[in-house]
C-alpha cells in the first residue's frame, strides 16, 4: 500500500489550483490524502508562498514542525522552493525540494519522498493530462491553469524570480483540460495564472480564449482572477457584457496605491487617473459589476497625503472585495532598499482604516441586490439543509428551499436579506 500524504497549501489562488493538480496526480498513482488533524501522515507536501519574507520563514517553520510531529518526510514545492538558493529547506530537514519554476527536483536520500517529488513536478509543469489524472477539486468549480510567470517587475514583488518569465499554455491543451473537467460535471471554470491577462497563444489573446472555452454548451460560466491595469481590460469588460461569453461580471483590478508618487516608486505602469477611467467605464457598462482590488499601505515614502489619495479612490467607487496589506519588506526586491521607510504601526493603522472601509463597502454592495433576481451556481447543501453558492459578482449566497438536485446548477434566486456580507435568498419562481 502506498504512503499517506497531507497537503499544506500556502498563499494565492493559483497555489490552491496547483494543489488540486498535485493531489490528483498522486491519487492517480495510488497515494491517499488525509485532512484529519488527529492522523499523522507518512509524508507532507508543503506548497509554499514567498511573497513576503515572513511567508518564506513560515514555510521553513512548518518543515520543522511536521518533522517533530513524526512524519517520515516533508516535500517542499512552490514559490519559496524556487527562490531558496541557500537550500535552507534541506537544512531544516526537507526530504526533497521541487523548484518548479526551474523545472527541477533537489533530491534527498528517501526514495519514496523522491518519487513523490517527481510526481509533484510533473503536475506543476504539465497540468492535467487526459489519462494521467484528474485534478482534485472539492466544489462544482474547477481551476484551469492557463499561464505562469511574470515580467512586470514591480518594485515590491519577488514573483518574477519565483515563477520565471511569462509562459502561456497552448489553446489545444487548455481546451482538452476543459473538456475533461466538463465531462466530470464541473460547471464553472476558473482560468488562472500569475498574470492571466497576458496570456497569448496561437494568435489569440485572453478574450479570444474565453470565447473558445465558452462555445462549449456544458460551460455554465467562466471566472477570472486579478487583471492588471493597462493591459486589455477594456476589451474584457465588453466581453463581460456579452451573455454568450458566459464570463462572470467580476473585475479584480489591483490599485496598490492611489498616489501617483507611490505608483511610480512601485514601478507600476499606470496613473491613478488611468485606473479611475477604466473603473468608470466598467461601471458605465455594468453598473452592478463586482469590483475588487489589492492595496498596499505604508510603502516606502508614503506620506499621509499619499495615503489619503488612496482613501479617496476607495471611497469613490463601490468596491465589493478589497485585499489590503501593510507593506512588508521582501529581501531581493528593489523596494527593500528604498529610503523613507514608514513605521510599521503607521502601515498597520492605515491598512486597518482601509479594511474597515472595505467591509462597509461590501455590505452596502450586497444590500444593493435585495429584491433583484441574480444567478447563483449551487455548490453544496450545508448541514442545515440550505443551498450554498456564489453569484457571478462573487457574493456568497444562502438559498432556502434548495435541494440536492440543484447542486451543480445555475439557478435564479431572489435575495431578501443580507447578513454581514452574505445574501439570503429563495429560489426565484418568476
Amino acid at each position: 500500500m502506498k504512503a499517506s500524504i497531507q497537503l499544506k497549501i500556502m498563499g494565492c489562488r493559483l497555489n490552491h489550483a496547483e494543489g488540486a493538480f498535485i493531489q490528483g496526480a498522486l491519487e492517480r498513482q495510488g497515494y491517499s490524502f488525509t485532512i484529519d488533524p488527529a492522523t499523522t501522515p507518512d509524508y507532507v507536501i508543503i506548497h509554499t508562498c514567498t511573497i513576503t519574507a515572513q511567508a518564506q520563514r513560515e514555510a521553513q517553520r512548518l518543515v520543522r514542525g511536521y518533522l517533530r510531529a513524526g512524519v517520515r518526510g516533508v516535500i517542499v514545492s512552490g514559490c519559496a522552493a524556487s527562490t531558496d538558493k541557500e537550500h535552507n529547506f534541506e537544512a531544516n530537514g526537507a526530504a526533497a525540494v521541487v523548484a518548479n519554476s526551474l523545472g527541477e527536483v533537489r533530491y534527498g536520500t528517501d526514495a519514496d519522498a523522491n518519487a513523490i517529488a517527481e510526481r509533484v513536478l510533473f503536475a506543476l509543469t504539465h497540468g492535467a493530462v487526459e489519462g494521467e489524472y484528474m485534478p482534485s477539486f472539492a466544489s462544482t468549480r474547477a481551476s484551469v491553469k492557463i499561464q505562469d510567470g511574470c515580467n512586470f517587475r514591480c518594485a515590491y514583488c519577488i514573483v518574477p524570480d519565483a515563477r520565471g518569465e511569462p509562459r502561456s499554455r497552448g489553446v489545444d491543451d487548455i481546451l482538452a483540460e476543459c473538456d475533461m473537467l466538463l465531462s466530470k460535471g464541473f460547471r464553472e471554470l476558473v482560468l488562472t495564472g500569475v498574470n492571466t491577462i497576458c496570456w497569448r497563444a496561437d494568435g489569440l489573446n485572453l478574450c479570444g480564449l474565453i470565447r473558445k472555452v465558452a462555445s462549449d454548451s456544458r460551460v455554465g460560466r467562466i471566472r477570472l482572477g486579478s487583471i492588471e491595469p493597462r493591459t486589455t481590460e477594456r476589451e474584457l469588460i465588453e466581453l463581460m457584457a456579452d451573455p454568450a461569453a458566459k464570463l462572470c461580471q467580476t473585475l479584480h483590478y489591483p490599485l496598490q496605491s492611489g498616489s501617483n508618487n507611490i505608483l511610480k516608486l512601485m514601478r507600476r505602469h499606470y496613473t491613478r487617473e488611468e485606473y479611475c477611467e477604466v473603473v468608470e467605464a466598467a461601471l458605465e457598462t455594468l453598473p452592478q459589476i463586482g469590483l475588487g482590488s489589492d492595496i498596499i499601505t505604508g510603502f516606502p515614502g508614503e506620506t499621509e497625503q499619499d495615503f489619503l489619495d488612496t482613501v479617496e479612490i476607495v471611497d469613490r467607487f463601490p468596491f465589493s472585495n478589497l485585499h489590503v496589506f501593510p507593506y512588508s519588506e521582501r529581501p531581493g526586491t528593489p523596494a527593500a532598499t528604498l529610503p523613507h521607510s514608514v513605521p510599521m504601526d503607521a502601515r498597520r493603522n492605515r491598512a486597518k482604516q482601509l479594511i474597515a472601509i472595505g467591509e462597509r463597502k461590501r455590505k452596502e454592495y450586497a444590500q444593493s441586490f435585495i429584491g433583484k433576481a441574480v444567478e447563483v451556481l449551487v455548490e453544496r447543501i450545508d448541514d442545515e439543509g440550505v443551498g450554498r453558492g456564489w453569484t457571478s459578482e462573487y457574493l456568497e449566497t444562502r438559498i432556502s428551499g434548495c435541494t440536492a438536485a440543484e447542486v451543480g446548477s445555475l439557478i435564479s434566486v431572489l435575495p431578501h436579506e443580507v447578513n454581514l456580507d452574505v445574501l439570503h435568498a429563495t429560489i426565484n419562481q418568476k
